[in-house]
């Protein structure tokens, strides 16, 4: 994933070719959050084609590690939880272990298990 990711964002950012580029920004609501997405390209219909490029990612990405998707590897972690392992992918095991890492240099700031609680304060499945 780092190396597709990187050369996506490579792309994004410098674009293909080198003449008169400028940013072009969207602001868009994905898995749950916001995202400011900003591209450097020569025209808006090359930053559209750029932007679509980030959100399939995002949206891939999501795909694997959504709690609301019965079918995502996140769920059947979930739904396995104290019963027995789960096998995963590389990839998802790679980006857990990553978010760990973040959170223990965040002192806890960012937080992998951030749906951990409802409203009320009980504590539910991620």
């Amino acid at each position: 994933m780092t190396k597709y990711l990187s050369a996506i964002l490579f792309l994004i950012l410098f674009g293909l070719q080198g003449s008169a580029q400028q940013p072009y920004k969207q602001t868009l609501k994905l898995m749950g959050s916001r995202f400011d997405i900003t591209v450097v390209a020569n025209n808006e219909t090359e930053a559209n084609r750029y932007i679509d490029m980030a959100v399939a990612e995002i949206s891939r990405i999501e795909k694997l590690i959504s709690s609301w998707d019965a079918a995502s590897e996140t769920s059947k972690i979930n739904a396995n939880a104290g019963i027995q392992p789960v096998q995963v992918s590389k990839e998802l095991f790679d980006l857990i272990e990553r978010a760990i890492g973040i959170s223990k240099l965040t002192d806890g700031a960012f937080d992998i298990s951030y749906a951990s609680m409802d409203r009320s304060g009980n504590l539910m499945e991620v």
